[in-house]
């Protein structure tokens, strides 16, 4: 993969300004989330949103199900239930990273100015954040 300008590969351009890995793939995982709890499949089949989540998270090889079975589970107020858990579950774990994250660029951001201010001014620097 070619290097830009500023050392950074495409693939953290295409992720976006400060997100990771991890949040990125729990952003997919979300968005498949909500797809398959607001979308409809043709009659008799479940919504490929519906077929992606159950792949997904591993219930089609756990539940051995047919498409017929996939389309009748989809059909339940349960599923939309258990739907709805998971995307408040991935939310939070989201958030989690997230905060995660910023607690940790700051604490970058407070290292590069005790390197570049050595003494008395990282010290003040602490006080006026």
């Amino acid at each position: 993969m070619q290097k830009n300008p500023l050392g950074r590969d495409n693939r953290a351009r295409e992720r976006g300004p400060h997100r990771s890995q991890e949040q990125v793939e729990i952003l997919k995982e979300l968005a498949t989330l909500i797809a398959a709890r607001t979308t409809r499949g043709r009659p008799g089949r479940a919504s490929v949103a519906v077929q992606q989540c159950m792949t997904q998270f591993g219930l089609y090889s756990d539940f051995k199900m047919t498409p017929q079975e996939v389309n009748r589970v989809s059909n339940l107020p349960e599923w939309t239930t258990v739907l709805e858990e998971m995307i408040k579950s991935r939310r939070a774990d989201l958030a989690f990273r997230t905060t995660k994250q910023e607690h940790w660029n700051q604490r970058a951001q407070d290292r590069q100015v005790h390197q570049d201010f050595p003494g008395r001014a990282s010290r003040h620097w602490q006080v006026f954040r």
